[in-house]
């Protein structure tokens, strides 16, 4: 129909007689749920197209009837009821009610069925507002079955909900048969109501509360002259359902229109000397634009209004250490801001996540470097402190966090809901994409070698994977790969070689969001892991942690300290432990891991991969080595990252004993690392060389020119380097702490050696040395080994899904246990 054929009216959004929040954010803060005038909002709907204006606040027609003397306003009210028999709470919009309707209604709420008795016997307009939202987590699959079966007009276009609710309940709406409805009233022991209860019509409605969304969806009918002509439409189910479902984000923005009204209304109205304090100026600066509708300019600007007119150099000495240290944040942040264009857009839900994200990334970032900075000079009191200047970051970040929460706390019924209704079966999931969330994904490394190969074995086999990662440079290759830019960088302690990220860590999870991802993938305990738990909290979707690094042995090596180890190792627990399930690489890390308290359902064994195209005997080059400066007949290698933790002071000594023998053979160390001008230094000699960094091709042809390869490490979860030495005919020798003495137990395809001797590494040295037979033999079980692992078969094992058996054990927990059990009435709840 064209707009002329047509009328239209938001027929569910909220004025300030809505005083009842029902997200956590405002009932912590005491915030009501809404402070919108009923005549702002008849004056939005009118701007924004509305034919006919409704308010529907919580239980209440005070704001309807503020407006009922204006030309095309109705009465509605969107009525809170419940099931008596489980006390499950249940909205309901009632429409073109009088006053006397309203007052029965509020004596009959407490009881859904006898308001519903109430409803058909007068002939009352009602729609079940947002029908698969758990108003207080109640609801299950029993009830919404009997809402089926009661009601014949429901919501499916919510201008503050998401759109996946939408889908799943409209998906079960068009499709129900009288089959269908017949299955249900036996099910339930409930009268279909209606001469057709198969046949529902749809609803559209904002469900706007801030006074920023009004009109964002509603409800169409052919043209109506009038608001009886209007009603009747809606009577006769001559509707449908219009406009935009919302999201996380536009919740967030209304929800800092609510909190900034009561600050403004509550707060700053009475306190003593009616300025605002230094968060309040945050809350204030952030907002004022974008209730104004005025363009903000640059951050730059609003941070130098903060700084520079509100806190002065009176103000500044009365602040603690703490607030000190935020207003200079705060000067940071100005200081840092990039130019942007001078004429800036309007303040939308986009921008003002935009600029909250930007002033509570900056802070949070700030806060780290200076917590890290403090415990690496052993100020522990100083790094308490900084923890008050979290406070801004919280304020900027809770609205979100609040909407991204309540977005997504259903998710599990939803996917229980669209597994039980063979219409909706399609949506119980939000398909088959999966994002892997790691620290490390350009360096070279095991782990950034692992996900750089399946990522791009993934992409080979169209299997939907994207890595997210957080970097300086963009990452490039054969992979689906996505950077966020680091909000800023900070050195590791003890491994300052070793930059860590701080990732925007709210654009990561809006992304995951809008992606609609269905899995995360957790590779790394670091930054972007933490941000990969907390979208998944907030956003309801299962993990995956791989667990690819014995970080607790790295600090052991590295502070030599094992109270820190111990503290480590709490740490990878609670981090793991979050997670639906860790896969390790090896039996031996299982073992570990359960040893240490992890739940052993939850772990399993992934190994890794080898390319066997790369890494082939076939690459051998005989002149390779010389070309670099060994001119021996044989040579040892080690390959990896040349650091204290590999223990490669192990490897040394146990050449230098193997020379002291009388044997003559060169020692290749390839890679790079922050050990490796120490280990030059000490170690110069002719049968020595430290080729660097080696890739593709030319790695592959090291591999193969070496005779053994040495690889004393007793950190290495698994051993990538193992697998490829093998796959280029090349015996290795291992140490029997970590996984990859597990690669070699496989076809007994190696030597295993005590780690705690260095003599027994160099026995082992001279074992190979003496023997082609053995090498011979070795070469031909490492190859079979290598022939058995294929990436494809891990990117398989990854990639295994649970999913059906979850959505078994979700549909068993969100049902009744007796759905045709009704007691008593609950009114303990009654609001």
């Amino acid at each position: 129909m064209h707009d002329c054929d047509q009328s239209k009216a938001d027929v569910h959004v909220h004025s300030k007689f809505s005083d009842r929040p029902s997200e956590w954010f405002l009932r912590r803060i005491g915030a009501p749920e809404c402070f919108v005038e009923p005549l702002e909002i008849y004056r939005q709907a009118r701007e924004r197209g509305m034919d006919f204006v409704t308010i529907s606040d919580h239980n209440c027609i005070r704001g309807a009837l503020e407006i009922a003397h204006l030309p095309g306003t109705f009465v509605s009210c969107e009525v809170t009821t419940y099931f008596p028999e489980d006390g499950c709470k249940i909205h309901l919009l009632t429409m073109g009610i009088g006053e006397e309707q309203f007052r029965t209604i509020q004596e009959l709420r407490p009881n859904i069925y006898e308001l519903h008795k109430y409803l058909v016997e007068e002939d009352v307009l009602c729609s079940v507002s947002h029908p698969l939202y758990r108003v207080n987590g109640r609801l299950t699959i029993d009830h919404v079955e009997k809402l089926l079966l009661m009601f014949s007009r429901f919501e499916t276009v919510n201008g503050t909900r998401s759109r996946h609710s939408a889908e799943i309940i409209d998906a079960v709406l068009r499709h129900l048969t009288p089959e269908a409805v017949a299955d249900m009233a036996g099910r339930q022991g409930l009268e279909p109501s209606g001469s057709e209860p198969w046949r529902k019509t749809l609803t559209g409605g904002s469900d706007d509360h801030s006074g920023v969304n009004v009109a964002s969806a509603y409800t169409v009918t052919p043209h109506a002259a009038d608001v009886a002509e209007f009603l009747a439409h809606l009577q006769r189910g001559e509707h449908a359902a219009a406009g935009s479902c919302g999201g996380s984000v536009r919740m967030g923005h209304s929800l800092y229109h609510i909190a900034y009204s009561y600050y403004k209304d509550r707060l700053l109205r009475n306190s003593s000397d009616g300025k605002p304090n230094l968060l309040g100026v945050l809350f204030q600066r952030l907002l004022e634009s974008t209730e104004e509708k005025k363009p903000p300019g640059r951050l730059r600007r609003m941070v130098r209004g903060l700084y520079a007119g509100v806190v002065g150099n009176r103000q500044m000495k009365r602040f603690s250490d703490a607030e000190r240290m935020l207003v200079e944040d705060f000067a940071r942040l100005r200081s840092g801001e990039r130019p942007s264009d001078t004429a800036s857009p309007p303040m939308n839900d986009r921008r003002t996540f935009r600029v909250a994200c930007d002033v509570g990334h900056v802070l949070g970032y700030n806060f780290f470097r200076r917590f890290v900075e403090f415990v690496r000079q052993g100020r522990l009191m100083e790094s308490l402190q900084t923890v008050a200047s979290l406070g801004p970051v919280a304020l900027s970040m809770a609205p979100y966090l609040a909407a991204f929460s309540a977005q997504h706390k259903d998710e599990p019924f939803l996917r229980a809901i669209a597994a039980h209704f063979p219409s909706a079966a399609h949506l119980r999931g939000l398909g088959e994409r999966k994002a892997w969330l790691t620290d490390t994904y350009s360096e070279v490394n095991g782990v950034s070698r692992t996900i750089q190969v399946l990522a791009a074995t993934a992409r080979t086999v169209g299997r939907p994977l994207t890595v997210l990662t957080c970097q300086e440079s963009i990452p490039t290759g054969k992979a689906d790969v996505k950077n966020f830019l680091p909000v800023g960088t900070f050195p590791m302690p003890e491994y300052e070689s070793q930059p860590i990220a701080f990732p925007p860590f709210m654009e990561v999870i809006e992304y995951i969001e809008r992606q609609r991802f269905n899995e995360l993938i957790i590779s790394t305990p670091g930054p972007m892991g933490l941000v990969g738990l907390a979208a998944a909290r907030v956003l309801g979707l299962p993990t995956t942690s791989i667990y690819h690094t014995d970080f607790v042995q790295y600090v052991r090596f590295l502070t030599q300290d094992d109270e820190l180890a111990d503290l480590t190792w709490k740490f990878m627990l609670w981090f793991y432990e979050q997670s639906d399930a860790i896969l390790v690489p090896t039996e031996f890390y299982r073992k570990q891991l359960i040893h240490h308290g992890f739940d052993p359902a939850k772990l399993a064994v992934m190994a890794r991969g080898v390319d066997t195209r790369l890494f082939h005997p076939d690459k051998r080059d005989p002149r390779f080595f010389a070309c670099r400066g060994l001119h021996g007949e044989f040579t040892f290698i080690y390959v990896g990252r040349v650091s204290k933790e590999k223990n490669l002071d192990a490897l040394f000594a146990a050449f230098e004993q193997f020379q002291g023998r009388g044997h003559h053979a060169g020692l290749a160390i390839v890679g790079d690392g922050p050990y490796r001008a120490e280990l030059q230094d000490r170690w110069q000699s002719p049968a020595i060389v430290f080729t660097g960094l080696l890739e593709g091709e030319e790695l592959a042809t090291a591999y193969a020119s070496a005779d053994t390869m040495v690889f004393p490490s007793t950190t290495d979860t698994f051993g990538n380097v193992v697998l490829e030495a093998q796959a280029s005919g090349v015996p290795v020798i291992v140490t029997d702490r970590g996984g990859p003495a597990d690669i070699v137990r496989s076809h007994n395809s190696g030597l295993i050696v005590d780690h705690t001797c260095t003599e027994a590494i160099a026995e082992a040295m001279e074992q190979l040395f003496l023997s082609p037979t053995l090498r011979a033999d070795l070469r031909i079980r490492g190859l079979r080994n290598a022939a058995e692992s294929s990436w494809q078969q891990v990117l398989d094992d990854l990639w295994h899904s649970e999913e059906d058996d979850r959505c078994d054990t979700t549909i068993s927990a969100y049902r009744s246990s007796d759905p045709r059990t009704a007691p008593g009435v609950i009114t303990s709840e009654v609001a």
